[in-house]
């Protein structure tokens, strides 16, 4: 496990929990916050169990093969076609009555070389059976991920279009943000201005991101064809919050 990372979700966690315990309640943004805080925990420990699993199946199944190639190895020296040979020819001399313990001790050794190819073979199909572990989903539909996929453009109008800017709030005219609430938070103003103030205070544009996916993104469905093209426009205002 990320000791690190973990340890900083955490700290989130708490800062924000003291926040709303000051207050007294919780609007919905910070809801929607917290719960994205705590999946992002969730998935960098399933994540680490994952390579843990994985770390650990690995190791096994190499024990296996190196313990399969011995098997194979000592097989080999015991069921050799001349060894065998040999045997047949030394049990047809041995007289009935003088040596049935060598001939006892022959017919061990073959039965416990059979025994060990017995062995061998299910220790194949074993290996072949062992399933791989299943990766972490992340829940999000193809069409939410693809949304939220900005590529940088070469374009000087785009460039100077993508400026950094320092405070959300700030950032939009009075139409743009009547038409934001209107299209991307179902028309209530004081939850896109809760999640503006929200998203100024992360560190990055990744947590910016998850936040927005786990929230008011499946939320109002931002992947509605009448919706697209407003809300890549607002993904890249937001993006521009942390260049």
């Amino acid at each position: 496990m990320n000791l690190e990372k973990t340890s900083i979700i955490l700290k989130k966690i708490n800062r924000l929990h003291y926040l709303i315990n000051a207050i007294g309640e919780a609007s919905s943004t910070e809801t929607d916050l917290l719960k994205a805080y705590v999946i992002d925990l969730y998935e960098a420990v399933a994540m680490a169990d994952i390579a843990q699993v994985e770390d650990l199946e690995k190791e096994e199944m190499e024990q296996k093969i190196k313990k399969q190639k011995k098997v194979e190895k000592k097989i080999k020296k015991k069921v050799h076609k001349k060894e065998a040979e040999k045997i047949e020819d030394e049990i047809e001399e041995v007289e009935d009555d003088e040596d049935d313990d060598i001939v006892e001790e022959i017919e061990m050794e073959v039965k416990e070389a059979l025994k060990e190819i017995e062995a061998e073979e299910e220790v194949k199909g074993k290996i072949k059976e062992t399933p791989k572990p299943k990766k972490a989903k992340t829940g999000y539909s193809n069409e939410l991920i693809e949304l939220f996929d900005l590529h940088e453009s070469s374009e000087l109008s785009d460039k100077l279009a993508s400026a950094p800017i320092s405070d959300l709030t700030k950032a939009m005219g009075i139409n743009e943000k009547i038409f934001t609430v209107n299209e991307l938070f179902g028309g209530k103003q004081d939850e896109m201005n809760n999640m503006l103030c929200a998203l100024n205070g992360l560190d990055n544009f990744e947590e910016a991101k998850s936040v927005l996916m786990n929230s008011v993104a499946q939320k109002y469905n931002w992947t509605e064809g009448s919706k697209l093209k407003k809300a890549k426009n607002f993904i890249k205002l937001v993006k521009r919050r942390f260049k």
